[in-house]
């Protein structure tokens, strides 16, 4: 029986399949690699407190507000990335003070970092909701780091803050972040952070690519190193698998709208959550608070 030569079709079909095999190996050596990283923050984030002992109890950080913690099932997920997105003025910036206080009330430390406003602006805001900033940075307990006043050529003032230059390099930026949570860490043993905000970043950046994989190494660094991390930023700016993209990254998010004057949130990601329906949001002079929303736990 007389043999024909492959044909081209045939060909190009056994390379796609030996294409295919290789790529599924790689996979597979991610998935284990990324079960390693996992278990790694698991017995991170259970090891030590900054006095050495154990640090057990829940697996929830307290957000500051009862109402939310009820909704989120007693809290952020602890070692976790978090994304506030909503329009300006929102009740996101309230949510991301509420976490710094109710995080140094409980002793944790916390790293703030802005990009989009002066340091004073953010001080004030937790100055106006019961805490002295000034005392707490002296213990070392609040770390602000100004990645906004250089931008603009104003001066910052305050002699405790860290002062980043040239924050459009993203190099610099990322090792400069690294250093500042790396010393955080060291000295303290733990540390949360909230970043003012994501925005900034983005409008930074020469490419949507570029900021992804800065937003990649930034997000999976913090995780690693136990830290509950609040992003925020605004809605309705960027074009929309932009948003997507970053959701990627975190565990979780909390979108807020308005209509009609009156606003909502809702939760995506984070599981074990009361609800994933639009939530009343209610303003007063503790913050906020959240209207019903039905008792049932949602995986």
């Amino acid at each position: 029986m007389t043999e024909f030569p492959q044909e081209p079709s045939e060909a190009k079909l056994q390379e796609l399949m030996e294409e295919k095999r290789k790529l599924q190996e790689e996979l597979a050596e991610t998935r284990t690699l990324l079960e390693k990283v996992e278990n790694s923050i698991r017995e991170f984030t259970q090891s030590t407190s900054p006095d050495g002992h154990q640090e057990d109890g829940p697996l929830q950080v307290h957000s500051g507000f009862t109402r939310l913690d009820d909704l989120l099932h007693g809290g952020y997920p602890r070692a976790s990335n978090i994304l506030l997105s909503g329009p300006p003025y929102s009740s996101k910036f309230n949510v991301a003070d509420r976490f710094i206080i109710s995080s140094l009330q409980e002793s944790y430390p916390v790293i703030v970092v802005s990009m989009d406003q002066p340091i004073s602006d953010i001080k004030a805001d937790l100055s106006a909701m019961g805490i002295s900033p000034e005392e707490y940075e002296e213990s070392g307990q609040l770390k602000f780091v100004d990645a906004y006043s250089k931008s603009i050529q104003m001066e910052n003032t305050d002699r405790n803050a860290v002062i980043l230059d040239n924050v459009s390099v993203i190099s610099n930026f990322l090792k400069s972040m690294d250093q500042i949570c790396t010393t955080v860490l060291a000295k303290m043993g733990r540390y949360r952070m909230v970043f003012f905000s994501l925005t900034a970043w983005i409008t930074q950046s020469s490419e949507d690519k570029m900021f992804t994989k800065a937003l990649q190494h930034f997000s999976q660094r913090r995780k690693m190193e136990g830290s509950t991390t609040l992003y925020l930023i605004e809605d309705g700016i960027f074009q929309r698998n932009l948003y997507e993209n970053m959701n990627y990254f975190m565990d979780g998010s909390i979108e807020f709208r308005t209509e009609s004057s009156v606003e909502y949130l809702r939760i995506r990601g984070m599981k074990n959550v009361q609800s994933r329906d639009w939530i009343e949001v209610v303003r007063n002079s503790n913050g906020i608070t959240l209207g019903s929303f039905e008792l049932k736990r949602i995986r």
